[in-house]
């Protein structure tokens, strides 16, 4: 079933008189920061809306929200798909003075109008939920299989005449240092003739 397109702005003190719902969905290229901090702006965010008359008069606009973005996977560095699910509640008031008088835990929106953008309402929800750092699902990632080939490669065994060519390197290399490396040769032969001298 095809959802309809919600419209760019809506009268919201009317929707909350009316105790009005909303359902469809906003193009993904309408939301500026968030397609900002993804891969592209291809898709829609669904929206199920509800409007209702909060204390002092405000307007109290709670929901869900759907969406899928791209973002970089920051293990292989590819892009992938991830799902934003996220829930709505939003106070709108019409002046900071309002807005500061919030509750901390309450979500506010300034809008000096009856009409308001239904980005200004929604962006701000789909960018917390976000994740921190975006990554495939487990084993779904790319690096998996090139760290593969690369262990390969790292531990590929070696024939038996390369094996040979090493041993007989390492045995030049130490029957060289034992001729050349005998920093207490002299003083062995200096303490014998000591002991010579002493007997004599």
């Amino acid at each position: 079933m095809l959802k309809a397109t919600l419209p760019v702005q809506i009268n919201h003190r009317r929707f909350v008189s009316d105790n009005a719902k909303l359902e469809g969905i906003i193009p993904l290229q309408r939301f500026e920061r968030l397609i900002a901090l993804v891969e592209d702006e291809v898709g829609e965010v669904e929206a199920q809306l509800e409007f209702k008359k909060a204390r002092k008069h405000r307007s109290l606009v709670i929901g869900q929200l759907k969406t899928r973005v791209s973002v970089i996977c920051q293990n292989c560095m590819a892009p992938t798909q991830i799902e934003l699910d996220t829930e709505l509640r939003v106070l709108v008031v019409n002046s900071e003075e309002a807005l500061a008088q919030l509750h901390e835990d309450d979500d506010g929106l300034v809008c000096e109008d009856e009409l308001i953008l239904l980005v200004d309402l929604l962006e701000d929800e789909l960018i917390l939920a976000l994740p921190m750092v975006g990554k495939h699902e487990e084993g779904e990632c790319q690096s998996a299989a090139g760290d593969a080939g690369k262990v390969q490669l790292a531990v590929k065994p070696c024939s038996s005449e390369e094996r040979e060519e090493r041993e007989d390197g390492q045995e030049s290399q130490n029957g060289a240092s034992k001729d050349t490396y005998r920093p207490f040769a002299g003083l062995a032969g200096l303490t014998a003739d000591m002991v010579l001298k002493k007997e004599e």
